[in-house]
């Protein structure tokens, strides 16, 4: 097949029942797909792995008369520091740009649950803001400044100028506004949010410098979008262990969604796509988590206990 593909991405992409990348090369007669994909990684070891598994190959991978593509999706596992995560990502599209790669940038999907502490009041809000910041730095929405930070300050032209071709994705696939997303879940309860971040002493000393009026409007605005942030889970009945990783049908809809946006020269043949729902609003700008310390550890497989590890592939340290 003429047209070689590589997907990256972490335990998502590497699910071995059905997962999108088998679907995409169904779809897709022109195409050979090598899927890389590991359990676990934060964008800068999937940068790394990249590097070691496809560059340091290339060689052996290019073939004459061919054209080669970087399928990404990742940076959850690191998702709380956007910026870093933001700047990892911008990296590895710049070196697959220059050995000759074009690149599909798929966003993160949908995640979250009620049961899931890190996503109660003003944590939440972060932990919402993060991923929103991740999945609009691929899909190319925000400026360099907003997407990176002070890591905008290594670009070769400079913080404030506009991105170059080579530090985005040549095609870009919104996953997290799309029908992963539970856009009819239940609403939470405004007043009790409202009395919940007025407590929490992140939020108060987060808004400590504003004068009383002001507190009040950005109280009322930050509990209206925590109300949302069930509308931005993954669909209960798409979900396999957990609330984050997308069952067979998830897969289905993830390469559904891609399918319609791959260039001709892949020769897909794509499945008619339902109407798409209603986004809610997104959430008030404002700071996430700074970006300035290294990528966190893997805290979302530090969560599952160690068969549920096992079952991933990740090894269990406990013993060490």
């Amino acid at each position: 097949r003429p047209v070689k593909v590589v997907v990256l991405a972490v335990s998502i992409g590497a699910w071995p029942k059905q997962p999108y990348a088998e679907r995409l090369q169904k779809l897709c007669k022109n195409v050979e797909v090598k899927n890389l994909s590991k359990v676990g990684f934060g964008a800068f070891q999937l940068r790394q792995r990249f590097k070691q598994q496809v560059l340091e190959r290339l060689h052996q991978l290019k073939q004459p008369g061919t054209e080669h593509w970087l399928v990404f999706q990742g940076g959850l596992n690191s998702v709380g520091t956007p910026e870093r995560t933001n700047h990892d990502i911008r990296e590895m599209f710049v070196l697959a740009h220059a050995k000759g790669f074009k690149v599909v940038g798929l966003s993160l999907t949908p995640w979250g649950d009620e049961s899931d502490k890190r996503w109660a009041g003003a944590s939440g809000l972060r932990y919402l803001r993060a991923t929103t910041r991740v999945v609009d730095f691929v899909l190319g929405a925000l400026s360099p400044r907003e997407a990176l930070g002070d890591y905008a300050r290594q670009r070769r032209s400079g913080a404030e100028a506009s991105w170059e071709a080579e530090e985005q994705a040549d095609v870009a696939v919104d996953l997290y506004r799309s029908a992963l997303r539970a856009s009819e879940a239940p609403l939470r309860e405004l007043a009790a949010l409202e009395r919940a971040l007025g407590k929490d002493r992140s939020w108060q000393a987060a808004h400590a410098g504003l004068a009383p009026d002001a507190q009040v409007a950005a109280l009322k605005g930050e509990a209206a979008a925590a109300a949302q942030i069930p509308r931005w889970f993954l669909r209960a009945e798409l979900r396999s262990f957990d609330h984050i990783h997308p069952n067979a049908e998830g897969h289905r809809l993830i390469a559904e969604a891609t399918c319609p946006k791959l260039p001709a020269s892949w020769g897909c043949e794509c499945p008619t796509l339902p109407t798409s729902v209603p986004s809610p609003p997104n959430p008030p700008t404002t700071s996430p988590p700074r970006a300035d310390q290294p990528p966190a550890p893997n805290l979302l497989l530090l969560l599952y206990p160690p068969w549920l590890r096992a079952l991933l592939g990740w090894p269990d340290n406990s013993a060490r």
